[in-house]
């Protein structure tokens, strides 16, 4: 009875499984016979291939983000040497129309030097009707050598087209089925955080996390980085996948998207970054104040900066447990740690701020630190406070093995203030700019402070940022 009814079993799992092939193999006979029809009723409707999707793949961007785009479409920065204004009926879903490609009024011609005559019948390929792969490679071969490179930038929805005499302009989504026709304008569009950063051909797009700026201008640039997000890359690993990597959830990732092109002159020294490159790095767990360069002059000198410590960095953080004191600096609260880190100098001052009794700190006890780390070795807070200290930062994983309690919520350590000398109004033709704008620093926004040293004349740049809401 038990072998009959294990039979039973089989042959009913066999059968789903032939129904199951037979309604796939349908489906695609089904989707071949209506191609034609769709293609047709496109050409002669001129509908939108948005309009008869089945799945709206569009997503569109914030409504500031969007703003942007509109903002700048008609502004194009003259560095980029390319204009956006002169191209018809940009997008207005939050993507830019970068580059346009007319087709010729009197068609093709030379379509037989680029495909043989077996491809035209296989294709259905005419002097004045040509499919949208095969368009692109006559109009750009640079760029589209091979039919496999043209209808990859098609599925990756790079592609549009306006119509010949088409009022609503680019309406339509380019499909790899799509036939370009004489008259028609086909364009390469981008999604829009800044339009110089779309037409410098720069990858990104909107990224799936807030990334507030605190501070901007046309040379530097500060932001808030919260917990959980890479600064960089992981190496070798740019789009991420099954081999590691972040993908693009990266800050530097981020950055085209929320920051706004500089407008600065172009020279041979100095001139505009396609990406904006931050100069320093926070750790994944990390949250607080990054800083970004936006030209070539700017990237080197803040880096020289961080390389030689002119920039001042604090951080408040969370001890789990009351911290060991083993010398003190100075009579105003602060110590000091002169302890190594595999064989290198790393000094960090730090003074105690607020001691809260708790029922999962250590000895009943949570501390808030004020921390201003002097070098910037790994992990070297975290390391002091751990190792030196004896009070791990809460929520550390790394170097807090033992108490799971207070892991929850992440890492309670914030960069929530940074000092830096201004990467152009120290130079000489900065100065001339700076005289004048001495009377706008106030004008800066909360938390920002733009001001010159009486005795050293070095303009610098404060920015400080609030707490997390977790250290409450």
């Amino acid at each position: 009875e038990r072998a009959s009814n294990h039979n039973t079993t089989m042959l009913l799992k066999r059968g789903f499984r032939l129904l199951k092939i037979a309604s796939v193999v349908l489906t695609a006979q089904l989707c071949m016979s209506l191609a034609p029809s769709i293609t047709k009723s496109l050409h002669s409707k001129h509908i939108s291939s948005r309009q008869i999707s089945t799945c709206n793949r569009w997503q569109p961007l914030r409504s500031a983000a969007t703003d942007e785009v509109t903002n700048h479409a008609e502004e194009t920065d003259d560095a980029t040497n390319s204009k956006v204004d002169h191209i018809p009926g940009s997008r207005g879903d939050g993507y830019i129309v970068t580059k346009t490609y007319d087709v010729p009024i009197e068609g093709f011609p030379s379509l037989s030097d680029v495909f043989e005559p077996s491809d035209q019948e296989r294709l259905q390929l005419e002097v004045m009707n040509v499919t949208l792969p095969a368009a692109l490679m006559l109009l750009d071969p640079e760029k589209y050598p091979t039919q496999s490179r043209a209808r990859k930038a098609i599925r990756q929805r790079a592609i549009c087209i306006c119509r010949r005499n088409s009022d609503s302009k680019f309406d339509e989504l380019g499909k790899v089925i799509a036939r370009a026709y004489p008259g028609d304008i086909i364009g390469y569009q981008q999604r829009g955080g800044s339009d110089y950063y779309s037409v410098q051909g720069t990858p990104y797009r909107l990224p799936a996390f807030d990334v507030p700026v605190i501070f901007e201008d046309d040379h530097v640039a500060i932001v808030n980085k919260p917990a959980g997000i890479v600064a960089y890359r992981a190496e070798g690993n740019r789009g991420g996948g099954s081999r590691g990597g972040h993908g693009r959830d990266t800050l530097i990732s981020a950055l085209p998207a929320v920051l706004k092109p500089s407008n600065i002159p172009i020279t041979d020294e100095n001139y505009p970054m396609k990406r904006p490159q931050p100069v320093h790095r926070l750790d994944r767990p990390t949250s607080g104040l990054v800083v970004v360069a936006k030209t070539k002059l700017a990237t080197v000198h803040l880096s020289q900066q961080f390389e030689f410590r002119k920039a001042q960095k604090t951080y408040m953080a969370i001890l789990n447990g009351s911290p060991q004191q083993p010398n003190s600096d100075n009579e105003d609260g602060w110590n000091l740690i002169d302890h190594d880190l595999e064989d290198k100098s790393a000094v960090t001052k730090w003074k105690v701020l607020q001691t809260v009794k708790s029922l999962h700190g250590n000895n009943g006890v949570l501390t808030l630190v004020e921390l201003k780390p002097k070098t910037g070795r790994y992990h070297q807070l975290r390391r002091h406070m751990a190792w030196v200290c004896k009070a791990p930062i809460v929520g550390d994983a790394t170097y807090d093995e033992d108490n799971m309690r207070l892991r929850k919520r992440g890492l309670f350590l914030c960069s929530n203030e940074i000092t830096i000398e201004h990467p152009y109004y120290n130079t000489p033709s900065g100065r001339e700019e700076w005289s004048q704008l001495k009377k706008d620093i106030l004008n800066l926004g909360e938390g920002c402070l733009l001001e010159e040293d009486e005795e050293s004349g070095i303009v610098t740049l404060r920015v400080r940022i609030d707490l997390p809401k977790k250290f409450a």
